[in-house]
């Protein structure tokens, strides 16, 4: 889907980020030195972020924008909407977008909506937050995007405890003069492939989902962990990305010389690097941010905005921005934006 939201501005964006950190090398007694150091050069991964026991997604989403409102001068008060996304909510019920509403003071007369999306999460909360204000029902909308992945990791799964961390962001969106465009694509199909299998109402939590079993792969899992695909997803990302990049340019009217910044889903170093030749965008339009967080899903592209955003700014690359997130669902978005107004906020660490 093709659409373009006039009269919205990206304010400001902040993002949280676990104090605790897992050196990769620290597993060494469990999958090997070798294998970790192999997996660590091919991912660009040296320590993820994982959250402690207590530390939900929306404690790391109230961080980020207790301090964008503390750095902006901004009463919640002012915001009538919230939109939280993310695949670990606090509760199945109630959503978590209503217990942020309540956590932050926002007014009760506010909108809030969760989504459930990983990868692409951000674009997706972007063009909903863009959408509830090009609507006229809001005039400031807080998108709050982030997971805590670690807790659906197998400790003896490497291909997916080497690569995820946890993270949290807050993006304050108003009416404004500048003009997002997306461009959203979504394949069902292609769900078996990054998944949790057991845990909703399909397949029920039991003592069997509980039990750890040998993959195909070699690794080991069970129901109630998360499942990744690695080569699918890569293949599905080196197929699909370029062609969704080159139709959302097409619609915008940009070349592809004139994006100033590549803001991509922080999947590894490798994926994206990939992506860079094949598309040939210059490395330093596209950076990668990964080496001491992780892969922190739907908020990889606010966390990456956040610890580069003094060198993009020196550098003028904040003005035309294209943004682009792929990955569970299977679901790949990308978004145009200017950010060169926008106060992009170094991590908070909680």
């Amino acid at each position: 889907m093709k659409t373009s939201f006039p009269g919205v501005f990206v304010r400001s964006i902040s993002t949280a980020l676990p104090k605790k950190s897992l050196e990769l090398i620290s597993l060494a007694p469990l999958f090997g030195e070798k294998k970790i150091r192999r997996i660590m050069a091919y991912t660009g991964i040296e320590k993820v972020k994982v959250a402690e026991a207590q530390q939900c997604t929306s404690d790391l989403c109230l961080a980020a924008a207790e301090q964008l409102f503390h750095e902006m001068n901004i009463s919640s008060s002012v915001v009538d909407g919230i939109v939280f996304v993310s695949q670990t909510p606090d509760y199945i019920l109630p959503a978590t977008s209503a217990v942020l509403q309540n956590r932050l003071g926002i007014p009760s007369t506010a909108v809030a909506f969760d989504i459930s999306y990983g990868c692409s999460g951000y674009i997706y909360g972007l063009y909903q937050a863009a959408m509830l204000i090009v609507s006229g029902g809001c005039k400031s909308v807080l998108l709050c995007v982030g997971d805590v992945i670690t807790r659906l990791l197998h400790e003896k799964d490497r291909s997916v405890r080497l690569v995820f961390g946890d993270g949290g962001s807050a993006t304050l969106l108003e009416r404004g003069e500048d003009s997002l465009y997306f461009n959203l694509k979504t394949d069902g199909s292609g769900a078996k492939y990054l998944i949790v299998p057991a845990g909703g109402f399909r397949q029920p939590r039991s003592s069997e989902t509980q039990l750890d079993y040998k993959r195909e792969d070699g690794h080991i899992s069970n129901e109630e962990c998360l499942f990744m695909d690695g080569l699918e997803i890569m293949n599905f990302a080196l197929r699909e990305v370029p062609v969704l990049v080159e139709e959302l340019l097409e619609m915008r009217g940009w070349q592809k010389t004139e994006v100033s910044l590549y803001a991509f889903h922080q999947a590894s170093r490798f994926l994206l690097e990939y992506l860079a030749e094949r598309m040939n965008i210059a490395k330093e339009l596209l950076p990668i941010a990964v080496a001491n967080v992780g892969n922190t899903g739907p908020a990889s592209i606010p966390v990456m905005l956040s610890l580069e955003h003094e060198k993009l700014r020196k550098n003028n690359q904040l003005d035309k921005v294209l943004a682009c997130g792929f990955g569970v669902g299977l679901s790949w978005a990308a978004a145009t934006l200017s950010l060169a107004a926008t106060k992009i906020l170094s991590p908070v660490q909680v």
